[in-house]
């Protein structure tokens, strides 16, 4: 009898645990692979006015905002548009030493991004935006990286065009 008063209480929580979650989750709104790219393009615009106004709280709150919505949108436009943001932010605030890392961090997820659709004006857009952060044995791999995926295309063209 001891035995089943202890599970008693165990099971009747672990039954409201799962009635709780049947209710809940359905609430819990899902990240959208597809997200527009309004979501991520109007947080950025939203940084930029705050940068204007001098609220580098919001404009940094913004910036976030930024990122996670172009992170879930899973393309590289928006990461290279949230890096580039970045400077912009940390040319604003005075506090490059904590922007460049992050926009160093969304080139480099664009990069990956770029080459993984085998986007070739992906892979050189990332090249162009390591430039512009200053790293330049990260913008040489990246152009490099675009060399092969020209490479790669023309061969596939070529046998394309043979198959025909």
């Amino acid at each position: 009898m001891r035995h089943r008063t202890r599970t008693r209480p165990l099971l009747l929580l672990l039954l409201i645990g799962v009635i709780g979650g049947v209710i809940v989750l359905p609430l819990i709104p899902k990240a959208s692979a597809d997200a527009d790219r309004g979501d991520w393009a109007a947080r950025i615009a939203e940084m930029d006015r705050a940068l204007t106004r001098g609220e580098t709280a919001a404009a940094t709150a913004a910036w976030r905002e930024a990122y996670v919505a172009a992170h879930v949108s899973r393309g590289w436009p928006g990461m290279l548009a949230v890096g580039d943001a970045a400077l912009r932010a940390g040319r604003a605030t005075g506090t490059p030493e904590v922007f460049e890392p992050r926009a160093r961090r969304a080139y480099l997820t664009a990069l990956l991004r770029a080459r993984r659709q085998a986007s070739h004006n992906g892979v050189l857009a990332a090249a162009e935006a390591f430039g512009r952060l200053g790293d330049r044995d990260a913008e040489r791999l990246a152009r490099s990286d675009a060399a092969d995926l020209a490479i790669r295309g023309e061969a596939e063209a070529r046998r394309r065009a043979n198959a025909l």
